[in-house]
């Protein structure tokens, strides 16, 4: 158990990479989209709205990031449960980069149960939305 923790402080470095980089991807999506539409035209489409004709829990995440600057006219957008998921990429972007450049050789223990806690009640609050879109919808 010893030589595991010591293996996650250690390779700490590559999972603020990871998550720095795939929040990156996230928030870049609605512009990566564009030239991918073009080569790939059902790249897009969403398979479980083609399958089951429902909208699934993420149907319009990259309507709502390309329409994100309505942030500065209506506030209320940011109420949304894009919203939300776009503040926590926010917060991770800047959290991972402040990580990323402060970085030590090991992060303490502490440090990686309280982004592990952090990241576990993100999950459950996005399956908890699934779970709620998924009930609403059927």
């Amino acid at each position: 158990m010893n030589k595991m923790i010591s293996w996650i402080k250690k390779n700490y470095i590559y999972v603020n990479i990871t998550i720095l980089l795939f929040c990156i991807y996230v928030i870049l999506f609605p512009i990566i989209a564009i030239p991918i539409k073009a080569i790939f035209p059902t790249f897009n489409e969403c398979t479980y709205l083609r399958v089951t004709g429902k909208p699934c829990p993420l149907c319009g995440g990259t309507r709502y990031i390309q329409n994100l600057p309505k942030v500065f006219t209506d506030i209320a957008y940011l109420c949304h449960p894009f919203g939300i998921i776009m503040l926590f990429l926010l917060f991770e972007i800047i959290y991972r980069t402040y990580q990323i450049l402060t970085r030590k050789k090991e992060k303490t223990e502490k440090q990686i149960k309280i982004d592990f806690c952090i990241h576990l009640f993100a999950l459950l609050c996005f399956s908890l939305y699934e779970l709620i879109f998924l009930l609403i919808t059927s």
